[in-house]
């Protein structure tokens, strides 16, 4: 069996996947996507450094987002997106939008009163001056996952119960 040429498997992917802003005119790479080596395409992809280019509208009534927004929104859209999520809360200047991944949509702006169901995971997109990028937001250090802490509360409660009379 021949080994499968990297740029052919690249080229499949057009156009889903496109380079996204890599810095400075002078850092970016000249090369179509295609041309560059694979090694640097899969650790930009790791990275977070690829962007699909598509775009994020809104269907919900509030505050007005700016073009600027949904530019940082489609980023980190893209990030939701290839984490597997299908409903993300998108933390963007103070605001938690709920975007439906699949339709590339912010259904909803959560307030205090809002329920939050079925969302698969919190994305915190960042300002224009911040050096970071979109990154998605695990639980808070030592918040076990409901499953675990299930399994250890069960544990805790198997140990103090008294030996059953055989």
């Amino acid at each position: 069996m021949s080994p499968i040429d990297p740029t052919f498997l690249l080229k499949q992917l057009e156009p889903a996947i496109r380079p996204a802003y890599l810095g400075p005119p002078a850092s970016r790479p000249t090369a179509p996507l295609e041309q560059q080596p694979f090694d640097e395409l899969l650790a930009s992809a790791k990275a977070g450094r690829l962007a699909s280019g598509r775009s994020v509208s809104t269907a919900h009534e509030g505050e007005p987002i700016s073009p600027e927004q949904l530019q940082r929104l489609a980023v980190a859209a893209d990030r939701a997106e290839s984490s597997g999520a299908q409903r993300a809360v998108l933390l963007l200047d103070g605001r938690a939008l709920v975007l439906d991944v699949a339709t590339r949509t912010i259904s909803e702006e959560l307030s205090a009163s809002s329920a939050m169901e079925k969302i698969d995971m919190a994305v915190y997109v960042p300002t224009e001056s911040e050096q970071t990028d979109a990154r998605p937001l695990g639980p808070p250090g030592g918040v076990a996952p409901r499953g675990v802490a299930l399994q250890i509360e069960q544990a805790q409660q198997a140990e103090h119960r008294p030996p059953s009379a055989a």
